[in-house]
């Protein structure tokens, strides 16, 4: 089905889906009458091929998959991404978002970047000292000054270890999803910072921030910066303990 369900046309995705089940069924959803109503002539040609192959023989059925693989295209989860892509927020609403925090804007990554984490789906709150890891003081939420402390943490741990570049640049992940989406969207993208930043006290929604409602109910921010030369990663993140600090991973800083 990778090469005949497209999800665009979502009838014909879910007669099809619900055919592919059925062939390991003992009871029969959908009818051939359900295929030629709702199934393009192609991919209707092409089901009934499966379909006598299935028949004939297990080497038969080889052939009908090299057959389609050269005939069809793999057809990629289009409506997902082209939803996804319609509630996202452009770069000029990120752009707009970040310059409340006295960050500027200037292009998002478009290649893969190589993040100093000991394994793939590692982030730094999971890591260890070995790992790298370095801590600021962790800052509780219901203390008034809460932002400035954590923009002080958050300060000491960018200069510390290196985060920002001789431009004054680094790599920021940031929540495209705009207010209709039902998940997130995160991606990097490069930004500067200017000399009238102002992260913790911000409010800005790109950064990502979680809403605390005990001990105080207070939106905290949550991000994660990654420098140019992709050797350090910082994450300020909210804990259990209704804190907040500033966790850094750069393993070549280790003694």
């Amino acid at each position: 089905m990778d090469y005949l369900a497209d999800d665009r046309d979502q009838e014909e995705c879910r007669v099809l889906m619900n055919f592919w089940w059925q062939l390991s069924m003992s009871y029969q959803e959908v009818t051939e009458a359900d295929l030629d109503r709702h199934v393009g002539p192609a991919t209707r040609e092409a089901v009934s091929d499966l379909v006598v192959a299935i028949r004939q023989s297990p080497d038969a059925i080889d052939r009908w998959i090299r057959d389609t693989v050269r005939q069809f295209t793999p057809v990629h989860d289009r409506g997902y991404q082209e939803r996804r892509a319609r509630v996202a927020r452009t770069d000029a609403e990120i752009a707009a978002d970040l310059a409340s925090a006295g960050i500027e804007f200037i292009e998002p990554i478009t290649t893969d970047v190589s993040l100093p984490l000991p394994a793939p789906g590692r982030w730094p709150a999971s890591c260890r000292t070995e790992d790298g890891r370095f801590d600021s003081e962790a800052v509780k939420i219901e203390d008034p000054d809460m932002p400035a402390k954590v923009n002080a943490g958050w300060w000491r741990m960018a200069q510390e270890f290196d985060l920002l570049d001789d431009r004054q640049e680094f790599l920021l992940s940031v929540d495209y999803a705009g207010p209709e989406a039902d998940e997130s969207d995160h991606r990097w993208v490069r930004v500067r910072l200017t000399e009238t930043w102002n992260l913790a006290g911000s409010g800005s929604t790109a950064l990502g921030c979680v809403y605390m409602d005990a001990p105080i109910e207070r939106f905290v921010l949550e991000f994660a910066m990654l420098s140019t030369d992709q050797k350090m990663i910082l994450n300020t993140t909210v804990w259990g303990d209704a804190t907040v600090s500033t966790v850094v991973i750069r393993p070549d800083r280790l003694q």
